[in-house]
């Protein structure tokens, strides 16, 4: 047979009604199992495909998920964004992507976008300059869940992971290595993966009952030039800094760029760590100490959770503890290598 199979062919393969058929086929209770089992035989032999276009108007559901991240030319959220497609596949959804490139008016349009698209749900990392796309996405009511990012003061669902913690190990390393100057690249103000890491970066000069020097503490880098610009900025400080630690991989490889310019040898004259673990980390001729994050993990989580709301979202019976939020926050570890 080919892909033009229909539920009907099956029925009458089998010796049943349609109906019946289409009950074997999504599982439901109400049906013999031996009935079951010929009809998922005979739908397999006959080459049998559900027209998902005809389901989603039945259900009013699209079967597709928006995915929105920041930066999908990063490996952290293309790595992501794979354990979000893969999760999805598994539970024979799609999904379309938008990137916002850190910019939140296209945040806007990409949240627009997926409203017109009649998505089933979204899974979105929010630039974070402003929240009226998070209070958009509640006013529709349209599920979503937030992943690597966070509000504080909104309650939503959300996947993260231990940033605090990844921050404070990185940290107490170097500090135990016996650097007391530790300048700290962290991403921007508004960002929670930023906020939450500073905080592990100064838990860890605390435990020691020391403190930061605050003026080697920059904001805003997430790129590589950002890398190199914020270390010319500390550079010229002259503040006798032996460690950097890096709000992420990328910038670490522009420090190591600016360094390497400036004929600054790392890791003699300069301990350099960075953070998310992607995997060029591992293949640089100085491979780099990093906080390793479970964004593949994170992204499954994050796709389990909008499955969850969208599944149960009008049936009360599947969703017992309806009005739960999920707030997912995944363990990470320090990677030390040369």
């Amino acid at each position: 047979m080919n892909n033009s199979t229909t539920m009907k062919d099956v029925a009458e393969a089998v010796g049943v009604s349609v109906n019946t058929v289409s009950r074997a086929l999504n599982d439901k209770p109400d049906i013999n199992d031996e009935t079951k089992r010929k009809i998922l035989e005979v739908a397999e032999k006959l080459n049998y495909h559900p027209n998902r276009l005809a389901q989603g108007l039945r259900r009013q559901k699209s079967g597709v998920i928006g995915v929105i991240v920041a930066d999908i030319g990063n490996p952290y959220f293309s790595t992501l964004v794979k354990g979000l497609e893969e999760a999805a596949t598994e539970k024979d959804y799609s999904i379309i992507l938008q990137d916002t490139d850190e910019n939140y008016e296209n945040e806007v349009e990409a949240i627009d976008t997926m409203i017109e698209e009649r998505v089933d749900g979204i899974v979105l990392s929010p630039v974070q300059t402003e929240k009226g796309t998070i209070r958009r996405l509640q006013e529709h009511n349209i599920p979503f869940v937030l992943v690597a990012r966070r509000f504080r003061d909104i309650e939503t669902d959300y996947v993260i992971s231990d940033e605090v913690n990844g921050a404070f190990q990185a940290t107490k390393y170097l500090i135990e290595k016996g650097h007391d100057k530790i300048a700290f690249i962290n991403g921007p103000v508004h960002n929670s993966s930023a906020i939450d890491r500073l905080k592990g970066f100064r838990e860890a000069y605390s435990q020691k009952g020391i403190e930061p020097d605050e003026q080697l503490i920059t904001h805003g880098a997430v790129s590589t030039d950002d890398g190199r610009h914020y270390f010319d900025i500390l550079v010229r400080k002259d503040r006798d800094f032996s460690a950097i630690f890096n709000f992420s991989d990328y910038v670490a490889l522009g420090v190591l760029n600016a360094a390497r310019a400036r004929n600054i040898n790392v890791p003699e004259d300069l301990e350099v760590v960075g953070y998310d673990d992607i995997e060029f980390t591992r293949c640089l001729s100085i491979p780099l100490s990093s906080v390793k994050v479970p964004k593949r993990e994170m992204g499954r989580k994050a796709l389990d959770i909008l499955v969850n709301k969208i599944t149960s979202n009008g049936d009360h019976k599947k969703d017992p503890e309806e009005g739960k939020k999920f707030e997912v926050k995944l363990s990470t570890k320090f990677v030390i290598r040369n």
